[in-house]
């Protein structure tokens, strides 16, 4: 029944107001209090392995994203042959939908620093072989220089949330990372356009795009970032810093709101998607 109920429920995504569906089917078969308590699907073509019984895990399992929102704008402004920079992959959720959007002519590079969630990307690559060519995972966190740190995690489920900023709720040491520049990596790698540019870092989004300065004059790529001011904050600066830094190459702001709609923004909510579009889009 579970399985089922999840396809459909999954399927709902087409129909606004379809989530208040899928939260009442999650509510009485979506929960799981066993870690690794793996599911296996394929929806649109994407095949994923995820752990419902963490939180990200478990509504990609039922909602087939764990935000619907980013992911029509992805499909909206990726086109075939398009060069996709996943910064923060985690499981692969974005690397997977972009590299279905872009095909087999373009390019997805997948940066994922953690072991275990480097693990589980490189799984759901092999789950899809039409993407295998596509997509090319890399093991390493990205900053404003080179180095290592210890990345910390939170006591919840969420695994979405690992951050490199010690804090009160984010404590639990998991080990050390290594760090380099996007800019280092797209010269090594043999990258030769970026079209589009995810960074989801709790809280390094600034340090990233320090490290990227050459890529963004280069390339001029689609931005995609998510703010969290509280993770900013532990970052040592503001979601403002963000505008600042970015304001010479003259991107225009947008918070991505429901079903992926467009609202140009001047200064920066505490907690967003935003997206940021060079002025000649």
């Amino acid at each position: 029944m579970e399985q089922v109920l999840s396809k459909i429920s999954r399927n709902l995504y087409v129909i606004p107001g379809g989530f208040f569906v899928t939260k009442l089917f999650r509510k009485f078969y979506g929960s799981s209090k066993k870690e690794g308590d793996w599911r296996n699907f394929t929806f649109r073509g994407v095949a994923m392995k995820v752990d419902i019984a963490k939180q990200m895990g478990n509504a990609i399992y039922w909602r087939g994203a764990h935000d619907w929102a980013p992911i029509f704008v992805l499909e909206k402004y990726l086109k075939t042959g398009d060069t996709f920079i996943d910064v923060g992959a985690n499981q692969g959720e974005y690397s997977l939908w972009a590299a279905r959007k872009v095909g087999t002519n373009g390019k997805v590079v997948s940066f994922e620093p953690m072991p275990q969630l480097f693990d589980q990307l490189t799984a759901n690559i092999r789950l899809n072989e039409s993407f295998q060519k596509t997509i090319s995972p890399v093991k390493l966190g990205l900053s404003d220089k080179k180095g290592e740190v210890t990345l910390y995690a939170s006591e919840d489920s969420n695994e979405g949330t690992n951050t490199i900023y010690n804090t009160d709720k984010f404590s639990i040491e998991l080990g050390k990372i290594q760090l380099d520049t996007l800019d280092e990596q797209i010269e090594e790698l043999k990258i030769n356009k970026v079209n589009f540019l995810k960074i989801d870092v709790e809280g390094a989004e600034l340090q990233v795009l320090k490290g990227a300065l050459n890529t963004l004059k280069k390339h001029l790529p689609i931005l995609l970032l998510e703010i969290n001011k509280d993770a900013c904050i532990a970052g040592g600066y503001l979601p403002e810093d963000i505008l600042e830094l970015l304001k010479p190459f003259n991107y225009t702001f947008s918070k991505i709101g429901l079903r992926g709609s467009l609202n140009k923004v001047d200064t920066l909510p505490d907690f967003c998607n935003i997206l940021a579009t060079p002025q000649q889009l």
